[in-house]
């Protein structure tokens, strides 16, 4: 009943100011999004003119799905019309959205420059050769990773052909000045590790382990969350679930992330509640959102109600205005909780809330990463 009445949300919308860390770091993938906002029909007339059997695919399955296109294939989509230029990727859809929220917050790009920078909130810190600036004050210019974003309601395709973020490069500018900078931080949240596409991908994951090491040993109270994806390499995904995942205070998916997860650890699948318990087993806490609810069960179930509503309420915002919202606008949402006995298959230790009904006309972009920020990055 107390979920039901929406008095849940209406106090994580209250107190949301008050909740939110003072600082967080957002790493590692970012690029510049083109968006194409369409409807199903003609998403699958471009699907059909550009032979593109994955966007097809997700349009007939009312699924989202990223993937790796050629460059010839990427130059065709951009000559095709686009609605917006924003920021994209895990990483640069929740530095907007902390600094939105009040945060000081920080991100990584491979690349920095103006031709980013200015699709980043002005107060966003980004890495320049001698010290952390705000994004405002980049002035250089330079080539950026963009991706093609086609946005057919039910949910979203994403074509991406990007040596930064496919190779994971990691700015050295970014390693240098963090060192210093990481004793200010409260919350990292780490992705972009299904994009990675190369023949030793361990290496990779080996060198972030590295980083976040050396951020712990100088920040004892930093919290690090990694927030997975749909990954397209089942080794990646194995690498980063062994060399990663534990030295992390949580770990985020969805429900189609998770089944990928059962697959990578070799275990029969057996349904949520089972496999949160075998994920358990590598990384302190664990937490599934997806349109449904959330749950989230380990070191950080306990008392976590009021995090996950304010997860669900930037997310229910973000769909229904395409942008992340200022603290005192949460009070605003109207949305109903989603009638849901989901709860019942998880049991004692877990802590469920379902998420806010959105409406058929909410956006699908960014919507993970939304709720990410609201239940990560609040106290």
């Amino acid at each position: 009943m107390y979920m039901r009445n929406g008095k849940l949300y209406s106090e994580a919308a209250a107190s949301a100011s008050g909740k939110m860390v003072e600082s967080a770091l957002f790493a590692f993938n970012s690029n510049v999004d083109l968006v194409l906002k369409t409807d199903e029909k003609q998403a699958l007339a471009l699907a059909d003119k550009l032979n593109l059997s994955t966007l097809e695919e997700c349009v007939k399955k009312g699924e989202g799905k990223e993937e790796s296109v050629s460059t010839g294939k990427m130059a065709l989509l951009m000559k095709e019309r686009y609605d917006e230029m924003r920021i994209g990727g895990q990483a640069g859809n929740m530095a907007n959205l902390a600094a939105d929220m009040g945060i000081r917050s920080y991100i990584h790009s491979s690349v920095v420059c103006k031709n980013l920078t200015k699709h980043l909130r002005p107060a966003v810190m980004v890495s320049s050769p001698f010290c952390f600036q705000t994004a405002d004050a980049i002035m250089s210019e330079g080539e950026v990773p963009v991706h093609f974003v086609v946005d057919f309601g039910k949910d979203r395709y994403i074509a991406v052909n990007d040596i930064y973020n496919t190779h994971m490069l990691i700015n050295r500018n970014f390693k240098r000045c963090m060192e210093k900078e990481i004793k200010l931080v409260e919350r990292a949240v780490i992705s972009g590790f299904h994009l990675l596409d190369i023949p030793e991908p361990k290496g990779r994951i080996e060198e972030v382990k590295v980083l976040l090491k050396r951020w712990k040993n100088s920040n004892s109270k930093l919290k690090v969350h990694l927030e997975l994806a749909d990954f397209k390499r089942n080794d990646v995904l194995k690498s980063v679930l062994e060399i990663l995942a534990p030295s992390c205070d949580s770990i985020g998916f969805n429900e189609v992330e998770i089944k990928q997860i059962m697959e990578s650890l070799e275990t029969k699948w057996r349904g949520e509640a089972d496999a949160m318990q075998e994920i358990l087993a590598i990384c302190p806490s664990a937490v599934l959102h997806n349109k449904k609810y959330a749950v989230v069960g380990g070191e950080d179930a306990n008392g976590a109600e009021e995090r996950l509503a304010l997860g669900h309420l930037l997310a229910a915002f973000r769909a229904k205005n395409g942008r992340g919202p200022k603290p005192e606008e949460l009070k605003e949402i109207k949305a109903q909780p989603i009638e849901t006995d989901e709860s019942k298959k998880f049991g004692k230790g877990f802590c469920f809330v379902p998420a806010l009904s959105l409406g058929e006309d909410a956006s699908s972009l960014g919507l993970g990463d939304s709720f990410s920020v609201g239940y990560f990055c609040s106290r």
